[in-house]
């Protein structure tokens, strides 16, 4: 279960007089580098974190080098990847009236750097998000308390664990509605308790939960 809220567009931006109104996806945690690196090999494990590492780093290299000769790359089921350009200057040969009387030949030459990479999303990507997951509506205090009781809470984890392979402390906590304190607590107790088929991995920032049979 995904959670959003709803936001409202300032008066005046969008197509309308009235502010529009759209729903914000909710994020609880940025994943650095090193946690994507483990999520990918926890869900390859025939990959280790070494190699998931040195493929990461060496599609970064090949996009540095590659896609300013004018190439595109296009990963399957991730999306295309390809280069925005802007003036060094913020000028465009258009925006001033003496650029614009200007022979085009004598107009100023500017300088043109990267501006960003634009990425394109696989369709399917987004397919296979919408079939997988739902979205539940959060508004006011999003954590405490939670709306599941204690019985839901676990079997929520368990779906979600036997999904996924395993969960986060993070992931716990957004799951079920808790703040991560609450969260942390819970689980403890949980681990501790030998009916609940739950049991830790890992240790420090690598910590997950995972059953335990």
């Amino acid at each position: 279960m995904a959670n959003y809220v709803v936001k409202e567009m300032p008066a005046g931006m969008g197509n309308g007089k009235k502010g529009r109104i759209f729903p914000k996806m909710q994020v609880y945690t940025e994943f650095d580098y090193d946690k994507v690196v483990e999520l990918v090999h926890t869900n390859s494990p025939a990959f280790s974190q070494a190699t998931v590492r040195g493929v990461l780093d060496t599609l970064a290299v090949v996009m540095k080098n590659y896609l300013p000769m004018g190439h595109t790359m296009k990963i399957d089921n991730l999306g295309v990847f390809s280069l925005s350009l802007e003036f060094a200057d913020n000028e465009t040969e258009s925006t001033t009236p003496q650029a614009t009387q200007e022979p085009t030949s004598q107009k100023k030459y500017h300088h043109v750097r990267v501006k960003g990479v634009n990425f394109k999303v696989d369709k399917k990507l987004v397919d296979d998000i919408n079939k997988e997951n739902s979205f539940e509506r959060i508004t006011g205090n999003t954590t405490s308390p939670s709306p599941y009781s204690h019985e839901e809470r676990l079997q929520r984890a368990l779906t979600h664990i036997d999904k996924h392979g395993f969960i986060t402390l993070q992931e716990y906590a957004n799951l079920n509605r808790l703040s991560r304190s609450e969260a942390s607590r819970e689980l403890s107790k949980l681990v501790a308790d030998p009916n609940s088929d739950i049991k830790t991995k890992g240790a420090g920032s690598h910590k997950v939960w995972v059953r335990s049979k």
